[in-house]
């Protein structure tokens, strides 16, 4: 087959419009990205001084705010979790006599995004100091820590290192893949 100076120019041409086409795609495929993994203007102070204050990278702190409740502030879980960061009651008295060592405020200041996401964060710190290991972390955050102190003990669900690698609850399981699915989009989105 011999190729002509036409030849070339047409072959150039796909090549250029190839080219062009994957970039455009690339750019719709990023901006479908952002539009189900945002980050959202109205809560981007609270979580940048929620991350500072408690020394938490701020891919997490979305992460987590996108799988517990996709950014709704109103939002109220089936297993009694209120707000941005999906805390019970019981979570919020726990950590602010607990780990803020502050009396325990009104239940309905759940729904206030600075307040939920302050003791959320606290309570992420709490556990990474714990377990060290954000898997780890995302589970007791699902399961709480008497669950994940449970399985850790159990070797059927740890690796030889102890860290948890096998979760038996179906639901912090999937909790824990999405919020890591949540992360790493995070984290090549935006970080």
């Amino acid at each position: 087959m011999k190729f002509n100076a036409r030849s070339f120019a047409i072959i150039a041409a796909i090549l250029v419009l190839s080219i062009g086409f994957g970039f455009a795609f690339d750019g719709v495929a990023t901006a479908i990205e952002k539009n189900r993994y945002p980050l959202s203007p109205r809560y981007i102070q609270d979580i940048r001084g929620a991350a500072a204050e408690y020394g938490i990278p701020e891919v997490i702190i979305w992460a987590i705010v996108r799988t517990e409740s996709n950014f709704s502030s109103n939002h109220e879980g089936e297993n009694g979790g209120i707000g941005l960061m999906q805390l019970t009651p019981d979570e919020f008295a726990m950590i602010q006599s607990d780990i803020l060592h502050v009396t325990p405020e009104d239940k309905g200041l759940l729904y206030d995004p600075q307040k939920n996401l302050q003791c959320g964060t606290a309570y992420l710190s709490y556990l990474y100091q714990r377990y060290g290991v954000w898997e780890t972390v995302f589970a007791a955050f699902d399961a709480g820590t008497a669950a994940v102190d449970a399985w850790l003990a159990n070797p059927e669900y740890t690796t030889e290192l102890g860290t948890l690698q096998n979760i038996p609850n179906a639901k912090t399981a999937r909790f824990v893949r999405d919020v890591e699915k949540a992360r790493e989009l995070y984290t090549k989105l935006y970080f």
